[in-house]
């Protein structure tokens, strides 16, 4: 099982599917995947059940990637079904400072959060958060990086931190006294990772917005635990702020060199005035990589929420298909 830890993302491989580049020459190369599932569900919503069955293409991605010695660049291609259009992912350029510090400017994605943003990181199907995942994703800007030892940090500043200022999707062109700062660090010590980030945002037209995030890491031999922890709030002019705590405890354990069994409770706590959400959700799946590119990933959760006295229950049973390259 290979397992990558690293500031951007603490969990990077969920199984041993291969994601190396294909060389088309010494400046360019491409890598991506294909991410197709079937899930059924079956939901209880004060009471009335309904049920609902999905098939298809989740996410197709191409990545192209760049070298040119010290300066690197990425653009991510992504096709999501959720959306039904093709878009730009990420589109960055980064230059190497040395002694392991660099500096790169484009749209990347957010150093904060314990899982990977994509599904070749993760360990199940489905994320542990749902629709009511708090931590910020991508953002436009200028971010610097940096190791020493076993440490590394980041710090980020760029347009918003949720991807809704102007030159983002979902954005406004009016929003331009918008910014937002990201900053994160990460230490190890043997087995174990350490890692904690802040993110800011004054937004003219959206909410203001803080997050902080932490989580640790264990991994070593075939096990890899992992825990976390988030508390977002939402500033709005003229409506009650917004604040969201997010947490999750998470184990995977590799019983073969091909497969592994992953066991994930994750909770939302959420408040504006008078409405409240509670959210908790259990997770158990399975990987299994036929191929050092094609894995099968197999999951069953549980939802059990109360939003503001609407009682939800589903479970859900998925099949996930994943080819990279």
């Amino acid at each position: 099982m290979k397992k990558t830890i690293a500031i951007t993302s603490a969990l990077a491989a969920a199984s041993s599917l291969a994601t190396a580049e294909i060389k088309i020459n010494e400046f360019l190369s491409f890598a991506g995947f294909v991410d197709m599932s079937y899930s059924h569900t079956d939901t209880e919503f004060n009471g009335d059940s309904d049920s609902d069955n999905s098939f298809g293409i989740d996410q197709v991605e191409i990545d192209w990637l760049f070298n040119f010695g010290k300066v690197t660049a990425q653009v991510d291609l992504e096709y999501e079904e959720a959306g039904g259009a093709t878009n730009v992912e990420q589109a960055f350029v980064s230059y190497d400072l040395g002694n392991g510090s660099a500096l790169t400017m484009g749209r990347y994605e957010s150093m904060l959060g314990l899982e990977a943003k994509e599904p070749t990181g993760l360990y199940q199907y489905s994320t542990a958060y749902d629709e009511f995942n708090a931590i910020p994703q991508y953002a436009q800007g200028v971010k610097y990086t940096g190791q020493s030892g076993d440490l590394s940090y980041g710090v980020s500043i760029q347009d918003t931190v949720y991807g809704l200022g102007a030159g983002n999707l979902g954005g406004s062109e009016d929003n331009d006294g918008s910014y937002g700062v990201e900053a994160a660090v990460s230490y190890t010590s043997g087995a174990i990772t350490y890692a904690v980030g802040y993110a800011t945002e004054d937004n003219d037209e959206q909410p203001d917005s803080d997050i902080l995030s932490a989580h640790v890491v264990y991994s070593e031999g075939a096990w890899t635990l992992g825990a976390e922890y988030n508390m977002a709030t939402f500033e709005q002019d003229g409506a009650d702020d917004v604040d969201v705590d997010s947490w999750l405890v998470m184990a995977n354990y590799a019983y073969s060199d091909c497969c592994s069994v992953t066991g994930r409770i994750s909770g939302v706590e959420a408040e504006q005035g008078a409405d409240e959400l509670d959210f908790l959700k259990y997770t158990l799946a399975h990987n299994y990589a036929l191929t050092d590119n094609l894995g099968i990933i197999t999951e069953v959760s549980y939802v059990d929420a109360d939003d503001t006295g609407d009682d939800v229950e589903s479970l859900t049973g998925a099949v996930e298909v994943l080819f990279t390259f």
